[in-house]
């Protein structure tokens, strides 16, 4: 967890970066974050990159709050081995950033392993200089 907090105050620090180009770098490292903070089950480093009022469309549908989201990165049952994005795109509208991308989940849910291909769309603000994800959704290609 503390590998997770370290490398978020990495890129949080470096809000002296040019805009755009640099607030498209953060965005990236933060979806990268992302996906590592969820295999390690670190909702608090979690937290810290979302908004009050995030929402989370799941692949099954179901929609979560931000504290129902971070529960359910607390929940030890489900064990992630694989969380990868790939060909992450990102779409700009002033101080908004869309990223779109592929997923693959690989793990155990209570004992059970599962795979997951699918894809994703989050959006991130950028709030008094630091940006935030407002809400994420996923779709599922492929079991």
């Amino acid at each position: 967890m503390s590998y997770i907090l370290a490398l978020l105050a990495v890129v949080i620090s470096s809000l002296a970066l040019p805009q755009n180009k640099g607030d498209e770098t953060k965005v990236i490292a933060f979806e990268n974050l992302w996906n590592q903070m969820q295999i390690n089950h670190d909702a608090e480093a979690m937290d810290k990159m979302l908004d009050s009022d995030f929402v989370f469309t799941d692949y099954d549908g179901t929609v979560m709050s931000k504290a129902q989201f971070l529960e359910s990165i607390r929940d030890r049952s489900n064990q992630l081995t694989v969380e990868a994005s790939e060909e992450m795109k990102l779409y700009r509208h002033g101080d908004t950033l869309i990223v779109t991308g592929a997923t693959h989940e690989k793990g155990t849910l209570n004992g059970r392993s599962y795979q997951h291909k699918g894809r994703f769309t989050d959006t991130w603000i950028r709030q008094n200089g630091i940006w935030i994800c407002i809400a994420s959704q996923l779709a599922l290609l492929s079991k």
